[in-house]
């Protein structure tokens, strides 16, 4: 009977289905007792939220699998299942929980429904290959980085980037892996050799995971985006644009502050000044339409550094930015706005900024 008992097991770690069965042992050296498949009901989920089954069972000296039926695969070995489904529909669980030569089998069907976010698409650089690119402090850059009229695409996200080859002059974005952030002023080459750093270190992903690098335009006047008026965005640096395949409602981005950025408002550069109360350096995200059309009055703005009302902690982390009140958008402009200006009306601050997770939504 044990070889029997051992054919089933199979048929269990292969994911197929057990009808309730007790096996009881017939030979001499196994007085075990086997129940498969004892159902436990329907639970009901959530996909990329957490659910938790907790079995009440004794853990001790008990080995614990749980497994999906549905996606074939094992999905935890802890007593107590904690486990996010990424896909929608019906989920067919089985947990084995083993004890010398005795083994139980429990069932659960598990309806995952679709979060508010299922279908939204995300920018994921965490695989972004770098192997071949430029080096730098901390990491790599983009390949092509310096190479004129090439396109920077990934998923539906097409960001704009351009460059002088000779001059080793760019703008727009760029990626990049630096787990570099320190002052780079002094060094070799200086900030010009080393302007590709997040004083995140790292992407969303982790330290040194790939994130984007953008080189932007200062704000232009209010006349240049005027509601209602044709916006021409070819002349402009940081964009971003959407395919063609679906429109798109704006949901969210993460942005930091670029170290020269960074060091040149704490400490000072060859250009920029110390800030002081008052003082902000702050980003701009404007939405414009398959119309070529401003998509809202007011652009979203976040501020890497806020002195207005006196002097803040500066976050070098990630911060989530709410860009959903642009609406329907086919183009994302970025812009940056500092006070810290020469006379001509010029930033002296260093107009960079990273990004990373850009996400949208599908209209239906």
């Amino acid at each position: 009977m044990k070889k029997s008992f051992l054919r089933l097991s199979t048929l269990f770690v292969l994911g197929l289905s057990l009808t309730t069965v007790t096996l009881t042992s017939c030979s001499s050296d196994d007085s075990g007792v086997y129940n498969v498949a004892q159902d436990k009901g329907s639970l009901t989920a959530v996909t990329f939220q957490e659910l938790v089954i907790d079995p009440k069972v004794e853990a001790q000296g008990a080995v614990f699998t749980w497994f999906d039926h549905t996606a074939n695969q094992v999905i935890s070995k802890e007593s107590t299942l904690k486990y996010a489904f990424q896909t929608p529909g019906e989920h067919k669980i089985s947990l084995k929980i083993e004890r010398g030569n005795k083994v139980e089998l429990y069932t659960y069907t598990v309806q995952v429904a679709k979060s508010d976010d299922f279908d939204y698409v995300r920018l994921n650089l965490a695989d972004f290959d770098l192997t071949d690119g430029l080096d730098t402090a901390g990491g790599k850059i983009w390949k092509n980085t310096f190479t004129e009229d090439i396109a920077l695409k990934t998923s539906v996200f097409s960001f704009n980037h351009n460059a002088v080859s000779e001059w080793k002059m760019w703008y727009g974005f760029t990626v990049s892996n630096s787990n570099d952030n320190s002052n780079q002023l002094e060094t070799e080459g200086g900030w010009l050799s080393n302007q590709w750093g997040s004083m995140a270190q790292g992407g969303i992903a982790g330290k040194g995971k790939p994130f984007l690098v953008a080189y932007a335009d200062h704000k232009p006047d209010a006349s240049v985006l005027q509601a209602g008026a044709e916006i021409e965005i070819e002349n402009f640096s940081a964009v971003v644009t959407l395919d063609d395949a679906n429109r798109y409602k704006a949901v969210s981005t993460a942005v930091a502050i670029s170290p020269w950025s960074y060091y040149g408002i704490t400490e000072g550069d060859d250009y920029a000044t110390t800030f002081k109360t008052g003082d902000y350096f702050a980003l701009h995200v404007y939405g414009v339409g398959a119309d070529m059309k401003l998509t809202a009055t007011e652009p979203v703005t976040h501020y890497f550094v806020d002195f207005r009302n006196g002097v803040n902690p500066i976050s070098k982390d990630w911060n989530t930015v709410d860009l959903s009140s642009l609406g329907e958008v086919k183009y994302l402009l970025f812009f940056l706005d500092t006070t810290d200006k020469n006379a001509q009306g010029y930033a002296n601050t260093a107009l960079y900024f990273t990004m990373d997770q850009l996400t949208v939504n599908p209209v239906e």
